[in-house]
């Protein structure tokens, strides 16, 4: 009885905070681009930066970036921010139970994280359009998703198990 209670309380507040996104982010925020633009500057610039301590030469239009000479460049949309990413790793530790301490850093944390791994998923992806156009398609559309949700669920575990109240009295019981 008491896991279904869980569920039910954590399935409320999941579609509450779901709610609270859709009415914040997708009614204004994305109509306004200011977040979804100030995250894919940061994500060209980084990586811009990365390639340049390498001594790249690149080509760098607003959010378009590629080694310079090369047949193909990236650019870096609003939908490859990360920023539902971010959404869904924050929106799971707000509503999984836990220490608010450890959600004041846990979530940020997460979220450089995120945003890092993204760093390195559209170097990936300039050097992956250089080899060819096909591998380009394929790594952004399936590998990369796949292993940016793995990093997110992984975030998730962690918290589970090491911050979340939940695998604390789990843990309590299986001792008594």
């Amino acid at each position: 009885m008491k896991a279904n209670k869980f569920i039910i309380f954590f399935l409320l507040k999941a579609l509450v905070l779901y709610l609270i996104w859709f009415f914040i982010y997708d009614l204004w925020l994305l109509k306004v681009g200011i977040l979804d633009n100030m995250i894919v500057d940061n994500l060209v610039y980084l990586s811009v930066n990365l390639l340049e301590a390498f001594d790249y030469i690149l080509y760098v239009d607003y959010q378009r970036v590629g080694i310079y000479g090369a047949a193909m460049n990236v650019k870096v949309g609003s939908g490859c921010n990360g920023l539902e990413l971010f959404a869904l790793f924050a929106g799971f530790i707000l509503i999984f139970e836990g220490n608010w301490k450890h959600k004041i850093w846990f979530i940020p944390l997460g979220i450089i994280v995120i945003h890092l791994l993204n760093v390195g998923r559209v170097l990936a992806l300039i050097f992956s359009g250089n080899v060819s156009v096909s591998l380009l398609n394929f790594n952004h559309k399936y590998t990369f998703t796949i292993i940016m949700y793995i990093i997110t669920f992984i975030g998730w575990m962690v918290w589970v198990k090491y911050f979340s109240n939940k695998s604390k009295k789990v843990d309590e019981a299986a001792k008594a």
